[in-house]
């Protein structure tokens, strides 16, 4: 398949393996310095050659010169020895098996008057015109004089020699010092990034229900773009999560309304009918009125909880909040009922929203209430950092209770129920930060237990 090709139904795209921005950043500011080291050194090696082919040019014209100059000073004895002599006393002479530098001296015809030991017998640059030259395997320099010529010569090989070695003298401290300089760019980039850990740690110590805007204070000001838009984001997130909570809200209100009034004219036409069969009918519409609007209930409840109404937080006294919820059950009001409640002294403080608490408790105990059967004790009981439900009822026994908090998932029970409350209240307890356990059998075989444990603050 080609890179264009539009990918098939049932297929998926390879995911892309993640990159680190500080190591592309290490990467190429490492590249970049190493270019522009490349680039100056060129510059500066093709300086120095420029400059060394200069200085022993210069060198070798001179020697030439001096060579020339020692001639006329030659007394009437041999005049090729004494010339010889001073060259030697200068230091002009190169005795080895492959020469360096030699010298010859000619007439008008070209003719060798004068060499070095080392020297060609014939001549070097034979009409070459004064000043610098490359004939064959040397560089000449040719001074002429009353038709008399000075040719001093040097091997090529050496001075590229030179020349190389000049420039192995600039490039060997850039392969030295590129790994201390990229030891040099891994803590600067590592310490410039690390500018970003405040904002990091902010947002990861948020719980889930703070929305609110991020310091920008501390924020780089490569970073205030990004930063503006989270919190634009985090804006915008909690004007919707307003609105899903006012819209539940309202839904709550014209649901029960109407199932209120349908209940009602069911329970009026049972009263007023003499047919048996017309009042046991109106009887059933009314349990079934019932069933609606508890679920309706429930799933008003679900809805107001997936919009984040657990979010909230403030300061809530968990015996309080027991106690109201207790209180609206009948069973409270007598010590002889079934449902009692059991406070420590302790306090009980913790952070959440009391009105989704109050949903999760409330499920708890009808739940209980429900699944264990009339003849049940149930207990609720409130410690300083929980609160739990207990039942001394079948419990439920080798049931996955993880699975009891899914969505219209119901244990082995003969109890009318939706399937919704547990995951009702599972959803309650993340959102406030709590965690949801079950526990089944609680003493003997028997019993159920659901607790909402509250961790302490970080």
């Amino acid at each position: 398949m080609t890179p264009d090709a539009p990918q098939s139904p049932g297929t998926t795209a390879a995911p892309r393996s993640r990159h680190s921005l500080e190591s592309r950043l290490h990467v190429r500011l490492l590249l970049a310095l190493g270019v522009l080291w490349l680039v100056a050194a060129a510059a500066a090696i093709f300086e120095v050659r420029k400059e060394t082919n200069e200085v022993l040019d210069l060198a070798l014209a001179e020697n030439a010169e001096r060579l020339l100059v020692m001639l006329p000073l030659q007394p009437a004895a041999d005049p090729v020895d004494m010339v010889r002599a001073r060259i030697d006393s200068i230091g002009l002479r190169r005795d080895s098996s492959a020469p360096i530098v030699v010298y010859q001296v000619l007439d008008r015809d070209n003719r060798v008057l004068l060499r070095s030991a080392h020297a060609p017998v014939t001549a070097l640059a034979p009409g070459a015109r004064e000043g610098m030259s490359l004939h064959g395997d040397w560089r000449v320099a040719t001074v002429t004089h009353q038709g008399v010529q000075a040719q001093f010569a040097e091997a090529v090989w050496h001075r590229n020699s030179t020349l190389q070695n000049a420039s192995l003298a600039l490039l060997i401290p850039l392969l030295l010092l590129l790994p201390l300089a990229a030891l040099a760019l891994h803590l600067v980039v590592r310490k410039t990034f690390q500018q970003l850990h405040p904002v990091q740690e902010e947002l990861a110590r948020r719980s889930a229900h703070d929305l609110q805007p991020v310091s920008l204070q501390e924020t780089p000001t490569e970073l205030l773009p990004l930063m503006e838009t989270v919190n634009g984001l985090m804006a915008r997130v909690q004007a919707l999560l307003a609105a899903e909570r006012s819209f539940s809200a309202k839904m709550a209100h014209e649901l029960r309304t109407p199932l209120a009034a349908a209940r009602a004219q069911a329970q009026r036409l049972a009263q007023e009918t003499s047919d048996d069969r017309a009042r046991e009918r109106s009887q059933t519409l009314v349990r079934q009125l019932d069933r609606l609007t508890h679920l309706a209930t429930r799933l008003l409840q679900i809805a107001r909880v997936d919009s984040g109404v657990a979010l909230a937080r403030q300061s809530i006294d968990l015996r309080q909040l027991a106690q109201m919820v207790v209180d609206e059950f009948p069973q409270s009001r007598d010590n002889t009922h079934q449902l009692r409640l059991i406070t420590d002294t302790s306090p009980a403080q913790v952070m959440g929203d009391i009105d989704a608490l109050g949903i999760a408790v409330r499920n708890l105990i009808d739940n209980a209430m429900k699944h264990a059967g009339s003849e049940a004790s149930v207990v609720v009981r409130v410690l300083p950092d929980e609160i739990s439900v207990t039942d001394d009822g079948p419990g439920a026994p080798g049931v996955d209770l993880a699975a009891l908090t899914l969505p219209f998932e119901r244990g082995s029970t003969l109890a009318r129920g939706s399937g919704l409350g547990l995951s009702l209240v599972q959803t309650i307890a993340r959102q406030s930060g709590a965690e949801l356990l079950l526990t089944s059998p609680v003493s003997n075989g028997r019993g159920w237990r659901a607790c909402l444990w509250f961790k302490p603050p970080a």
